[in-house]
């Protein structure tokens, strides 16, 4: 997903051993970065729409530092943080209204969990903060600072934001798409044209109408169900279950949180059984990657 343009360059950094995703930014951060300001990317975000990259970088290197809001990084909408503000007031029940601030045309909207995903933050942050902790071969910042961001605002309240900065851009539409690499299979040689005989409806990723944004029908959260087509995979089964088959299947591990469609604790939206069957997996809306 990442193209070099007008005289750019990507620099691959080979590492002698596994790392995960931690210690791989720690070697990145301590061999390539020399740079203020850093955007950490995971290899499985697409962007689907334009983002204003350079009106981001370029405030966020405007006096003072952190927009004069304490920010810290900067992400972009994706899935679950489309419509965040009703999201976690209706989960948490946290108030955590926009800021606009200097130099951007979009609001920003507070996050109370650190997320991976894609965003532009500093790169003292970065090292003074994110990585300044034990980082074990294989872990991820997002488990390692997610919860304990939620969890310590949950306890002291919305003002507790103030001490981790952590925004969203609120464009409005979806701007990152997360390809879920373990749902996905290996297309067959006829893949792409079997794929697409399958998709009720495809949408193209240059149109911003085309992103419906609607939470499935009786939803507890704004949580939506969306597929991608790439080139070379294809959509598989769901967990042994043929897409169409009546009732969710039956989870064999304990779920800690809450589902996000019908508000419940003890299962996922996966194995939800509020849902009447499968077919919405076929019906769920489309983004065309290819």
């Amino acid at each position: 997903p990442f193209v070099p343009s007008q005289g750019g360059s990507i620099e691959l950094l080979e590492l002698e051993t596994r790392h995960g995703s931690s210690p791989a930014i720690r070697a990145a951060m301590e061999r390539v970065v020399t740079t203020p300001l850093v955007m950490v990317c995971q290899h499985d975000n697409f962007f689907i729409h334009d983002a204003p990259l350079r009106d981001v970088v370029t405030a966020m290197l405007e006096e003072p530092e952190g927009l004069g809001i304490g920010a810290t990084c900067i992400h972009f909408l994706s899935t679950a943080t489309l419509n965040y503000q009703n999201k976690i007031k209706r989960r948490y029940n946290l108030d955590l209204p926009p800021v606009s601030v200097k130099g951007l045309k979009y609001p920003l909207v507070p996050l109370a969990f650190w997320y991976g995903r894609s965003h532009v933050t500093y790169s003292s942050y970065v090292r003074s903060y994110a990585l300044n902790r034990p980082l074990a071969k294989g872990s991820h910042l997002e488990e390692l600072l997610g919860e304990m961001q939620l969890h310590d605002i949950l306890s002291r309240g919305p003002q507790a934001h103030k001490e981790y900065g952590t925004y969203v851009l609120d464009q409005g539409v979806e701007v990152l798409y997360h390809l879920s690499g373990r749902r996905a299979t290996q297309a067959p040689d006829e893949g792409r044209e079997a794929q697409q005989s399958t998709i009720r409806s495809v949408s193209s990723h240059h149109s911003p109408d085309s992103y419906a944004q609607q939470p499935m029908e009786g939803s507890f959260t704004i949580a939506r169900s969306c597929r991608a087509v790439v080139p070379g995979l294809s959509f598989p089964s769901f967990h042994g279950h043929a897409l169409g088959t009546k009732g969710p299947p039956v989870s064999s591990k304990k779920f800690k949180q809450r589902c996000f469609h019908c508000g419940e604790k003890g299962h996922s939206k996966k194995y939800c059984p509020a849902r009447e069957s499968l077919d919405d997996e076929t019906d769920a809306e489309i983004i065309d990657l290819s």
